[in-house]
């Protein structure tokens, strides 16, 4: 069943999606100028958000284009991803047009998130790692450190 993360994944969390859809070239962090209106200014970027590990769109002459490249196709196709029947459209776009190859046979089922109750019992799965484009190394704190 393809999903939000298998999409992420197959397309290097999105940058492939944003070099699809964007009819122009572009370089990470780079400003350039939205095709998709008469920009002035080029005030326009595609940045790595590194709290969300994903690739995102930046349009400081109209909002309307910033976001995660599912919300800059559902833009162009006139669908809104915050709806979830318009989101799988926009998921199955975007593996039709990247021939990504996910699985579109099965059955959607969109489920609501919910906070457990009291009584319930909350699944303690270990999350799958993140992997960083950086790398954290402790060390212990010198003698002048410690004396501060």
């Amino acid at each position: 069943m393809m999903n939000k993360e298998d999409i992420l994944q197959a397309t290097d969390r999105g940058l492939a999606v944003f070099k699809h859809y964007l009819p122009v070239q572009f370089r990470i962090g780079k400003k350039f100028f939205n095709p998709f209106y008469k920009d002035t200014k080029a005030s326009c970027n595609i940045y790595y958000d590194r709290t969300h590990s994903v690739y995102k769109m930046k349009d400081f002459g109209n909002e309307d284009y910033s976001g995660d490249c599912f919300e800059l196709v559902g833009r162009l196709h006139g669908l809104n991803c915050k709806e979830p029947k318009e989101f799988v459209e926009i998921m199955e776009m975007i593996n039709r047009d990247l021939y990504l190859g996910l699985s579109v046979h099965e059955a959607y089922h969109v489920s609501h998130s919910k906070v457990p109750q009291k009584n319930e019992v909350v699944s303690e799965e270990p999350k799958e790692k993140i992997t960083r484009p950086y790398t954290i190394v402790q060390k212990p704190f010198t003698a002048a450190e410690l004396a501060f």
